[in-house]
């Protein structure tokens, strides 16, 4: 049995430092081409049998494998939805269950990964490369990113019917830091100019490099409260999770996906 989806906004809000409050929008961006962004799963949740669906993201990495932040599988189970380009109606929809959720064993990070039903990959689905071992240390500075999502542009307003995307570059902690203080060794930000950024839905989708070979380098995590107000999105860092990552899903350091 299917969870009824229903177009509630996210509500969550988390505290980063001190300057400003962050919670996990694709704000200021423009209408996906069909069939171009295959990576992304629309994840559908909740805290419990009684409260409102929640909205969220996750990144397919391998045939059974997705990278989104433990944030969104806070259930006994929750509803994935592969190639989906609408918001969350899904070409395959699947209930997935807590015991194929892996956290990592740091608890105060948010990373996590869930093992999915094998997918083959088509028109519809496929995946996105992880960093390579050797650039593990890459803060890919200044590099412009693809950042999609379901989610809102705005703060309180219902989801968009299509996936939408922004282009924007990587910036350096330093500079982040003049916004959110402090912030760990793992979280990277993207700017925020243009009041481009990400909002209500969007968590535990990805930052994904432009150009040849596109890379899988952040995962959405946090937001302006404001979402248009034109400050840097964080996220966290996949580089400085490639050894957990292969640890648990066999996936990275050069080898072909499982």
């Amino acid at each position: 049995m299917k969870l009824v989806v229903v177009l509630l906004v996210l509500s969550l809000t988390v505290s980063v430092g001190e300057k400003n409050k962050l919670s996990p929008r694709i704000s200021g961006g423009y209408r996906a081409k069909a069939y171009t962004i295959l990576y992304l799963v629309g994840i559908v949740y909740a805290k419990s049998p009684l409260s409102s669906l929640k909205f969220g993201a996750g990144t397919i990495i391998s045939n059974q494998w997705i990278l989104t932040v433990k944030d969104v599988l806070v259930f006994k189970y929750i509803e994935a939805h592969f190639g989906s380009r609408r918001a969350f109606w899904g070409y395959d929809i699947y209930r997935i269950y807590r015991e194929n959720f892996f956290f990592h064993y740091d608890k105060t990070r948010i990373i996590a990964l869930v093992k999915c039903p094998y997918q083959t990959f088509d028109r519809r689905v496929s995946r996105v490369r992880v960093p390579a071992y050797g650039t593990r240390h890459n803060r890919f500075l200044g590099n412009m990113t693809m950042v999609c999502g379901w989610g809102t542009e705005k703060r309180h307003v219902r989801l968009p019917d299509w996936m939408r995307c922004i282009e924007v570059p990587v910036i350096s902690n330093e500079e982040c830091e003049k916004y959110y203080t402090p912030l760990k060794p793992y979280e990277m930000c993207t700017s925020g100019e243009g009041f481009k950024g990400v909002c209500e839905g969007d968590m535990g989708g990805a930052v994904v490099t432009m150009g040849d070979n596109p890379t899988f380098i952040g995962i959405i995590w946090l937001r302006p409260s404001n979402c248009s107000i034109g400050y840097p999105s964080v996220h966290i860092r996949v580089s400085d999770h490639i050894k957990w990552i292969k640890y648990k899903s066999g996936v990275g350091f050069g080898n072909h996906p499982k």
